[in-house]
Order: structure tokens, then C-alpha cells, then sequence
């Protein structure tokens, strides 16, 4: 029997103090993740390729050096450099903690491999991804957010959950895993409304309707929040599951390995 592949992704929310907007990684919860992940693999055979997001380190610079719509200027060019070198930076933060809990990490450069067209992946060479997995079913390839270059505007922004969304079509994944700092998809802010509904399913039944009332995130969020990661993985995800959970509470990133755990289920 085949060993499953899972896609998880460390949102910025989780690994990075995105919310007060600092250039800072949130080490604690990064290494808290490392040990369930650890964990898990004792309890289940599986596959893992881990995306995580860039918070400010991503985000803020893009923003700050106005490179959101492409590279055309000296400025421009400093500022891709700038933000390619901050999200090596977190990218090594969460290196350090999954060797410190006996994982096997690697980091792959989306630089390096993925080519876009005005904004929208166009080339990805995923064979070295294919043949770490095929080496050894422990090894966890470490991808990020990253400024890559574009075939139309010079440079632009490949998201995390692009990424994701790609790699879950490409490599036929069994699931992906979204850990963010809420429970899920809600029908309002739960933070602002604590007393929000968590929507607990979505699918091409309601995602329509859905979409329309979910909104950005409320911190810098060049990508465009849940919204837009909702309509990624409508492009892509071709029949694979995914979960929303909260990735911040203790216990939750084993769970969702090994079993199940809160959230909102994607099933498009």
C-alpha cells in the first residue's frame, strides 16, 4: 500500500508575529509544531511536504518596496533581494527546530524552481520534491512564499498556498492540512464576533456564496488573505481534501496527522 503524501502549511499567522506586523519569528509555536510532527510520524507512516508562510518577513516588504505589480526599477530590484533574503531567514528558523526535534528537513528554494507568468505559476520543477520522497519517506521538504521571477513583469510574489494548491495537483496528495490562527472558515470574523459560527464544510454547493462574505486578512497581507486562498485551492485542488484548523493549540498539529481535528473541511 502506497504511503499517503500530506501537504501541510505553517501559516504566517502561526510562525511569524504577523499580527503587530514584527520581523520576528514566532520560534515557540514553530518548534511546537516540529514536535507533533515528530510525534505523529511515531504513530503513522505518511509523507510530508511543509509550505510555510512569510508574515511580515514577506508581506511587509513587498508592500514597503512597492513590488507587488513587478521589478522595474533599482529600487524594485533591491526590494525583490530584500525580501528573497527574509524569507531565507524564517525559512532557517524553522530548519534549526525541526532538526532540533529529529526531523528530517530540507529547505527547496521557490526561486530556484518556479517560474511565473504575470503573477501565476508557469514553470515548477518539482523533480527534486518527487525524489526526496522517493529517498527516504521521512524526509520533509520545506518550501515558503518567496518573490520568484516572472516571465511578464520581471519578478512577482508565488504564494504559499499557490504552491500548495500546485503541488497537490501535481503530486496527487491524500490531503492538505492549513494551519492558520483560527478554527476554520467562519461566517464573520471570530475574532472581531466571538460568537461566529464556524462553517464546517465547503463545497461547490455553497462555495459561491461563501466567497462573497469572506474577506482579506486584517493584517498586511499582500496575497489577499483567505479569500484568495479559497480560490487557489478551488484551481487545484482536483478531488484532494483539505482542512482549515487553528495550528496555534497544543495537541491540534498531531491530530490533524493522525487523525482528525477542528476546522473546516474543503471539498472541492
Amino acid at each position: 500500500m502506497p504511503v499517503p503524501l500530506y501537504i501541510m502549511k505553517v501559516g504566517g499567522s502561526v510562525c511569524t508575529k504577523k499580527a503587530e506586523n514584527k520581523f520576528e519569528a514566532n520560534r515557540e509555536l514553530i518548534a511546537k509544531v516540529a514536535s507533533e510532527i515528530k510525534r505523529a510520524q511515531a504513530n503513522k507512516e505518511f509523507q510530508l511536504i511543509l509550505v510555510h508562510g512569510a508574515g511580515p518577513f514577506g508581506h511587509t516588504n513587498v508592500k514597503n518596496y512597492g513590488i507587488n505589480d513587478g521589478i522595474k526599477t533599482e529600487q524594485h530590484v533591491e526590494g525583490f533581494i530584500k525580501t528573497h533574503l527574509a524569507m531565507q531567514e524564517l525559512n532557517s528558523v524553522f530548519l534549526q527546530e525541526f532538526e532540533n526535534a529529529g526531523l528530517k528537513a530540507i529547505a527547496i528554494d521557490p526561486t530556484a524552481c518556479i517560474v511565473q507568468n504575470n503573477k501565476k505559476i508557469s514553470k515548477f520543477e518539482t523533480l527534486p520534491l518527487e525524489l526526496l520522497l522517493k529517498m527516504n519517506s521521512k524526509i520533509i521538504s520545506i518550501m515558503y512564499g518567496d518573490m520568484v521571477v516572472d516571465l511578464k513583469i520581471g519578478g512577482s510574489v508565488v504564494s504559499g498556498d499557490a504552491i500548495i494548491s500546485y503541488l497537490a495537483h501535481r503530486l496527487k496528495a491524500s490531503k492538505i492540512l492549513l494551519g492558520t490562527d483560527v478554527a476554520g472558515v467562519f461566517e464573520a470574523d471570530p475574532k472581531k464576533f466571538p460568537n461566529a459560527k464556524r462553517i464546517e464544510i465547503i463545497d461547490k454547493k455553497n462555495f459561491n456564496q461563501i466567497i462573497k462574505n469572506v474577506t482579506g486578512s486584517n493584517a498586511i497581507d499582500v496575497t489577499g488573505g483567505m479569500k484568495e486562498k479559497l480560490l487557489k485551492l478551488r484551481q487545484q485542488l482536483s478531488g484532494c481534501n483539505a482542512l482549515i484548523f487553528d495550528m496555534r493549540i497544543a495537541e491540534n498539529t498531531i491530530k490533524a496527522l493522525v487523525g482528525s481535528v477542528e476546522g473546516t473541511k474543503i471539498l472541492l
